[in-house]
């Protein structure tokens, strides 16, 4: 399974955390091919707004390709360019 680089995940995580309320904040994501997917419970937070969803793309040198709502988590989805 890949990783992202610590530091993109620390650019990310700084973003994220703000939505999550549990003081054990994590980012929990996979990475398929040129896709990642970013996992976060429904009852994590609040949902995370377009803007920072525009700012993780660019960080991932993509772009954001939509959010599902399943098995009671948000599973947000880039194409990745890194």
């Amino acid at each position: 399974m890949a990783n992202l680089d610590e530091k993109i995940e620390k650019q990310i995580l700084s973003i994220v955390e703000k939505y999550q309320k549990e003081e054990n904040r994590n980012l929990n994501y996979v990475i398929t091919d040129d896709e990642i997917t970013f996992f976060s419970p429904i009852n994590n937070g609040k949902e995370i707004t377009v803007e920072d969803l525009q700012i993780i793309a660019h960080i991932l040198e993509g772009s954001f390709e939509g959010i599902e709502l399943v098995n009671q988590e948000y599973r947000f989805k880039f194409k990745c360019g890194l």
